[in-house]
């Protein structure tokens, strides 16, 4: 059984369909599938469908559960959590009040606890206490995915993680994702810079107007000569 199946799902914006039927799945053995694909081709999209935030035609099943017409705290709850593009952080709470919202839809029970994040960004312990505001982007960025984290996910949805980050950050943060995979959290990682995605992912989809126009293996695609010509620079 799949961990998550997407069939045939279309999103429309008024009458304009920006998803027009998408297949795609994360399979239980899967540590980090990506989705990649230049801006505008419908990534945002179609996350915030499987997260609940937006209508949508076709079926999303979470470890078999349909989750048509479900709200988001309850996806989020059953496991799928999103940490979104722009991080949308509280700007004046703390760095900690900030990490510490994404776990108010929880029980006691949490496999991912402040101690871990903070192994994970030991840059975040430093900073506790600093409002987020002064942050600069990578450590925001940070407190994004320590938010997420804390919120216990399952699958883990990172929708354009490297945005605005100076390379050197997006190195750290690479080293992060494969600590995070460890701990037996899965990753779907959204994502404009195809390069980084395909050094951490298994499985690539590639999204372009609203269709998944190829899909494959890490190995597969890097020698795909149109994904080397529009996205790797080769």
């Amino acid at each position: 059984m799949a961990l998550l199946d997407v069939k045939n799902l279309k999103v429309n914006y008024d009458r304009i369909e920006a998803i027009k039927g998408i297949d795609l799945s994360v399979k239980e053995d899967d540590r980090c599938i990506s989705i990649v694909g230049s801006n505008g081709a419908g990534k945002s999209t179609l996350v915030n469908a499987i997260t609940g935030l937006l209508d949508y035609r076709g079926d999303i099943l979470f470890k078999g559960e349909r989750l048509n017409g479900l709200p988001t705290p309850k996806i989020v709850k059953m496991g799928i959590v999103q940490c979104p593009e722009r991080r949308h952080l509280f700007d004046y709470m703390s760095v900690k009040e900030n990490l510490l919202l994404g776990t108010y839809n929880l029980g006691k029970e949490r496999f991912i606890d402040l101690d871990t994040v903070y192994d994970l960004f030991p840059r975040l312990k430093d900073r506790e206490k600093q409002q987020a505001c002064t942050l600069s982007g990578g450590e925001a960025q940070m407190v994004a995915v320590g938010r997420a984290l804390l919120a216990n996910p399952k699958l883990l949805i990172l929708d354009e993680p490297t945005l605005g980050l100076a390379p050197i950050v997006r190195n750290h943060l690479a080293e992060a994702l494969e600590k995070i995979k460890e701990h037996n959290v899965k990753i779907l990682l959204v994502e404009q810079n195809v390069k980084w995605s395909f050094d951490l992912s298994e499985y690539v989809y590639v999204l372009r107007e609203g269709k998944i126009s190829k899909s494959g293996s890490r190995s597969e695609l890097k020698f795909d000569e149109e994904i080397k010509r529009h996205f790797l620079g080769v």
